[in-house]
């Protein structure tokens, strides 16, 4: 059975502000810039311009300084609706710029907190001047202050969310990566592990060629010179053939740590198969046809890992009893494991080591495997043609 989705779940589509992260970076500063506008637009009708001219600088300062200094900007930001208060000027405009630059600077990554404190004191202040005390009677520094306190929240928490969504991406980008990757090293591996049988089957089947053309030989008769000339040049070839190709699949024949790998795997091997698991305590109820029929090495080891691996993956994720079919009749290799699953809902279409190494087996073998899932009936089938041996 497999562990791993065909598909990873897509995430839901974001809002457009998180989709496009700097849409609202680029959005607040027209919004400070309208406001600067109006206040430059009114500043000449003001009783004290001079001052007004000023207020508008220092906030626009802080607004630009920020993007480089965000400390600084911030500083400036909180003391433009101060210097209005104290120039005697109406400080709405500067309150304004200092709550959306609080905004923006939060947005850009600095400390909710201090935003908050700094200018939500400083718009409390200014407001409280401007009416003539401190701000603790008037309703309108109340507002300033929990504005700004507000603004300074919601850019932290945007940028929280921003970052957030950022790392849930990331983390299903590496996800789907991790699965490729297990899925991709699983069928190397299993490549590797045919390799190996291949390795054994096709050294000892070149061998046996190259004795059969030295009994071609030996009985020539002594007028058949030319006959002798070609077959002396076949032996050689093959013999070349055998070194090359030990040379080349040498490291294929060592496993991980130095260990040589197993025998290769015949289907005459299944039924003691069966009988070793049924004495590790699994239930299997098999029907086992005649197997004394030879096949060809990469179809015999094909048929044994399979039916190895359906019972692995039953006994890991099935329960119950394991009802195994394997038969040689006719032009095809039977292979058939079903058991009911641990849960109904598994997906049969996912992508595990096990049904990896077993489409791997079969292709190998010019066979095919077929996976269902029943309403919890789990089935494995996997059908290998038989290719008749020429040189015995």
């Amino acid at each position: 059975m497999s562990r791993f989705p065909a598909q990873l779940p897509e995430l839901p589509a974001p809002p457009l502000w998180m989709r496009r992260p700097r849409l609202l970076e680029k959005t607040t500063p027209i919004v400070i810039a309208a406001s600067l506008a109006a206040g430059v637009a009114t500043s000449p009708f003001s009783d004290r311009p001079v001052g007004a001219v000023l207020t508008l600088v220092v906030s626009a300062a802080g607004v630009v300084l920020g993007y480089r200094r965000p400390v600084l900007g911030l500083g400036l930001l909180a003391a433009g609706p101060l210097v209005a208060a104290v120039a005697g000027v109406e400080p709405i405009v500067a309150w304004q710029v200092s709550m959306f630059g609080a905004f923006l600077l939060c947005l850009r990554g600095l400390s909710g907190v201090w935003c908050a404190v700094v200018i939500g004191a400083a718009d409390f202040l200014a407001m409280g001047l401007a009416a003539g005390s401190f701000g603790f009677d008037d309703p309108i520094a109340w507002i300033a202050g929990t504005t700004a306190f507000a603004a300074a929240a919601a850019g932290s928490a945007i940028r929280g969310q921003q970052q957030y969504w950022a790392a849930l991406q990331e983390r299903t980008h590496e996800a789907v990566a991790g699965r490729d990757a297990a899925v991709q090293r699983s069928v190397a591996e299993e490549r590797l592990r045919i390799a190996h049988d291949l390795h054994d089957t096709l050294g000892h089947e070149i061998a046996v060629v190259s004795m059969h053309l030295g009994a071609a030989e030996v009985h020539l008769p002594a007028t058949a010179a030319p006959a002798r000339e070609h077959l002396v040049a076949a032996r050689g070839s093959v013999k070349s053939l055998l070194a090359e190709t030990q040379e080349i699949l040498s490291v294929l024949h060592t496993g991980p740590g130095g260990v040589p790998p197993g025998p290769v795997a015949s289907h005459h091997e299944i039924p003691d198969l069966v009988d070793k698991v049924r004495a590790a305590g699994m239930d299997v109820d098999a029907c086992i046809g005649d197997l004394s029929r030879e096949l060809s090495p990469q179809t015999s080891a094909a048929a044994y890992r399979i039916t190895q691996e359906a019972l692995t993956n039953a006994q890991r994720y099935g329960r119950g009893q394991v009802r195994l079919a394997v038969e040689v009749a006719g032009p095809a290799v039977t292979v058939e494991a079903v058991n009911a699953v641990a849960s109904p809902a598994s997906d049969p279409d996912r992508i595990g080591q096990g049904l990896i190494g077993m489409r791997e087996r079969a292709a190998a073998a010019g066979g095919r495997l077929e996976v269902t899932n029943d309403r919890g009936t789990f089935r494995v089938r996997a059908a290998l043609p038989v290719v008749e041996e020429v040189l015995r």
